[in-house]
């Protein structure tokens, strides 16, 4: 089984005065990343930030998948924690261009403490894939400190 991080994206953002939730995706080509699901061949996908909470993530088809061999090709989407926190066992070669991969009965908010990734683990008897394309997203919010420890006597104007 080989962990693939060809396609990990960066994921950031910050509001102001403080965190607001954002949204983030990563198009995949299946053809250009060689993935093996007869493996169990994981992909990184997207970047999780040290202490960010993962609010849902999900998987849309946007080009249909084939694999060389064999079909029955499933894809899971989750972290390290659980790696089908919030697609599981998703027929991703059956569905058709457009659809959206069901959320597992589990799927809620999960916590990073560490930096983590959004990974894919491919199953099934294909070797590689000769067409699809999926897009991974996920709604993402910072959980860092914004800063509770200024106090009014900090600022020059303060102190008149």
């Amino acid at each position: 089984m080989a962990t693939l991080t060809a396609y990990v994206q960066a994921a950031g953002g910050r509001g102001n005065p403080g965190p607001k939730m954002y949204f983030v995706e990563k198009e995949v080509d299946l053809t250009v990343e060689t993935t093996d699901p007869s493996s169990g061949d994981i992909l990184q996908v997207l970047t999780i930030p040290a202490n960010t909470m993962i609010m849902t993530a999900g998987i849309e088809v946007i080009e249909s998948v084939t694999a060389n061999t064999g079909t029955d090709v499933t894809v899971t989407l989750g972290t390290a924690v659980d790696a089908n926190e919030w697609v599981a066992a998703y027929d991703v070669d059956g569905a058709s261009v457009g659809d959206y991969a069901p959320m597992a009965a589990a799927a809620g908010q999960e916590v990073h403490g560490a930096a983590d990734t959004l990974d894919c683990t491919f199953a099934g008897s294909g070797a590689s894939f000769t067409s699809g394309k999926i897009r991974v997203f996920a709604m993402l919010m910072s959980i860092d400190s914004i800063g509770s420890s200024k106090v009014a006597g900090e600022v020059a104007r303060d102190l008149a």
